[in-house]
């Protein structure tokens, strides 16, 4: 926890004991009142968090927003629904790397029990998203969306572009097969960039054919059989790198 993450509703607020901050705060860190914490708000500021109380019940914290954050990478991932506990990873992952929007979309191969999960259907996922912000030491959240097929996603992708929301950038598919060319013999990318990784499965071959005709260049992510998140993963920074932000 390299800064503390606050909602604007809890500046001020009791916050319990039951609530991961105060552990880490009065056991970890070993803070008392009248100390000051590096801290970010859902309002997208940086700035210090005071400890106003810390007892029993809970801690208070102030809060002095400094500068604005950082603005997140141009970068947005199109994936399969992974299993929820491995979605968690990618969440907390990509967030620390500063990748803009997530969006996943219900794959052929795919398991449609995970897109139907609580952890997406009731957005249990905010937490993963805070813990990959306070890693990062920036408060900015990435957008999360979901869609029931890899057609809706599209749609959305050429409507949003469309509509000057989101200017038209490159469009990649990352995959394991040999007779791709690798990201570094591609021409200049244009950001944002949206990159498409399968569900644990991988993308059908008629959804490969499917998102090369909606604009995909597909790339090899090379010989190893990769795990889901290690494959979001490695795609984001393949993409941050070239984009000259690692």
């Amino acid at each position: 926890m390299n800064i503390v993450y606050l909602e604007r509703s809890e500046i001020g607020a009791l916050l319990g004991r039951g609530d991961r901050r105060y552990a880490h705060i009065a056991k970890v860190l070993r803070k008392g009142a009248g100390d000051t914490l590096a801290a970010g708000c859902s309002d997208g500021t940086l700035g210090d968090a005071r400890i106003e109380s810390l007892g029993p019940d809970g801690l208070v914290l102030s809060y002095e927003g400094k500068a604005e954050a950082p603005a997140l990478r141009p970068v947005r991932l199109l994936m399969g629904f992974p299993r929820p506990i491995q979605a968690g990873r990618i969440l907390k992952d990509l967030t620390s790397l500063g990748v803009s929007e997530l969006w996943f979309a219900l794959s052929e191969l795919g398991e449609k029990s995970y897109a139907e999960s609580t952890f997406f259907r009731g957005k249990e996922y905010g937490s993963h998203l805070i813990e990959g912000a306070e890693q990062a030491g920036n408060p900015r959240l990435p957008e999360i969306r979901s869609f029931w097929s890899l057609g809706r996603a599209c749609d959305e992708l050429d409507r949003v572009e469309a509509s000057g929301a989101s200017a038209a950038g490159a469009r990649l598919i990352f995959h394991p097969d040999a007779a791709l060319p690798k990201i570094a013999d591609l021409p200049a990318i244009a950001s944002p960039v949206t990159i498409a990784i399968g569900s644990e499965r991988g993308w059908s071959l008629g959804e490969l054919d499917f998102l090369r005709e909606r604009g995909f260049a597909a790339c090899y992510l090379g010989d190893r059989i990769l795990k889901t998140e290690t494959a979001a993963v490695a795609a984001a920074v393949l993409v941050l790198s070239r984009l000259g932000y690692m």
